[in-house]
């Protein structure tokens, strides 16, 4: 009975399902108690997380004050959208969400579009210039223990390909994220071997889901079906998809194998999939 009710609740929130309440569950399980009003929303220095901070980022985006996915951590840009939207509000601007600010986002944010389809078009422009190459654009490639080789491969290919590519090898995903932020990645992609099924995996949360990485994701999927069989493409809430501030996407494999044999032309895949996206952009 209780692993099933665990089972269900991982599948509700977009992670991995094991039946076990691991670290990943327990910290779902943490931020899912949490509702709008229930405690003051502020900057601080390890961000709060939660589902109230993501109603809260739902809202302002709903109103004009978008800071790029609904992902329900509070940081810097959360911080500044609540402040501009204190200002324009004639609230004092603390950057704090207490009582009075949550009343007055309650009142008017529903009156304007889908905080989601705003979160679309701020990142579809930010790919709304086409280009042939990948030149000008920087990819953080990240893994966690053991493919030094396969990210070689997809570094050597995006750099023929005239991406600026930066590497990160640390066996926490929270770790490449911070890097990726710190790089200012246009887009992230890591790699890594799981037991329990391929797939290709993109951001997606309760209000949210990255239209770049599903995109790309389908893309890259069904060209590497023909290298490791079956491999789905999943909106998953997985720390190297929640924390980057760029679309980002993890390839999982489940064959070891497979991948030592298929990695060079897996490189292929990805990299000419990179070309097909900023060529067209989102569609």
């Amino acid at each position: 009975m209780t692993e099933g009710a665990l089972k269900e609740f991982q599948a509700r929130r977009s992670i991995d399902v094991d039946g076990i309440c691991g670290p990943q569950t327990w910290s779902q399980l943490v931020e899912a108690g949490h509702r709008l009003g229930s405690r003051l929303l502020y900057l601080q220095a390890r961000p709060l997380r939660g589902d109230d901070v993501a109603d809260l980022q739902r809202l302002l985006t709903s109103l004009g004050f978008p800071m790029g996915q609904i992902d329900g951590i509070h940081g810097q840009q959360t911080a500044d959208s609540l402040v501009d939207f204190q200002l324009n509000a004639g609230l004092v601007p603390d950057g704090v969400c207490g009582p009075v600010t949550i009343q007055l986002l309650n009142r008017v944010g529903t009156r304007f579009g889908e905080a989601t389809d705003l979160s679309r078009l701020q990142e579809e422009q930010r790919f709304s210039h086409p280009s042939t190459e990948l030149n000008g654009y920087k990819i953080l490639l990240a893994e966690s223990g053991g493919l030094d080789a396969v990210v070689a491969s997809l570094r050597r290919t995006l750099v023929e390909a005239g991406a600026q590519v930066l590497t990160s090898h640390h066996p926490d995903w929270s770790s490449h994220a911070e890097q990726a932020n710190m790089f200012n990645a246009d887009f992230c992609i890591g790699v890594e071997v799981r037991e329990e099924g391929s797939s290709v995996c993109h951001f997606s949360g309760d209000h949210f889901e990255s239209p770049t990485g599903k995109q790309l994701g389908e893309m890259i999927s069904s060209e590497l079906s023909h290298l490791f069989g079956d491999i789905p493409s999943l909106g998953m809430r997985l720390p190297l998809l929640r924390e980057t501030r760029m679309p980002a996407l993890l390839l999982r494999i489940d064959d070891i194998t497979a991948l030592v044999r298929g990695h060079q032309a897996m490189a292929k895949v990805v990299t000419a999939a990179l070309r097909r996206f900023v060529e067209v952009g989102l569609h």
